[in-house]
Parts: structure tokens; C-alpha cells; sequence
């Protein structure tokens, strides 16, 4: 368990796992993170940074995306829009129907 949260890289077609496991969507910054409480064990394949990696080191340069990378990219901005969208039509208490 931890006392912040884990943020964690997953691809599109892993986020139902990652989901069901108890990861959750941060629309804002489009990303996955594993909330405060919860084990990460399970979340190991998906963490951003490894523990070879520090903050000094250099950044390499770009490398460019196959499609397949571009539409999970796509496909991650359309779960962000719908999140946003579901957030915004949510009933909210005190709404009158």
C-alpha cells in the first residue's frame, strides 16, 4: 500500500485490466493512476518510471510513432473527452429531472 498515488503507463487495449485491478483515469492529465491505499504490486508492468531512471538523466530524441502507437494515442484522447463529456451530464443532487 502506499501513501501517494502511482502513476502508470497503460495501453488502450490493457484498460479494462489495468480497471479492473482498481487503476483510475485522471482526465485532466490523461493518465492512469493507482489511488492512495491501493497495493501496486499488481501494477508493476505498467509503471512510468523505472528505478534505473532519475530525473538528471538526459532526454533521448523523439522517435517517430507507428500508426499503431498514433491510435492507441487517439484512442487514450477519446477516453478523456467521454470522461469529460459523462462528467459534465452526470445528475448532479438537486437537479431536477
Amino acid at each position: 500500500m502506499t501513501e501517494s498515488t502511482t502513476n502508470l503507463k497503460v495501453p488502450f487495449s490493457e484498460k479494462d485490466q489495468a480497471k479492473s485491478l482498481g487503476a483510475r483515469w485522471n482526465a485532466e492529465l490523461k493518465q492512469w493512476y493507482v489511488p492512495i491505499g491501493v497495493d501496486v504490486a499488481p501494477f508493476e508492468k505498467w509503471f512510468t518510471n523505472s528505478p534505473a531512471a532519475s530525473p538528471t538523466q538526459s532526454v533521448s530524441k523523439p522517435v517517430a510513432k507507428s500508426n499503431t502507437e498514433n491510435n492507441a494515442t487517439f484512442d487514450d484522447d477519446l477516453d478523456a473527452i467521454n470522461a469529460k463529456l459523462r462528467d459534465a451530464y452526470e445528475a448532479r443532487d438537486g437537479d431536477a429531472f
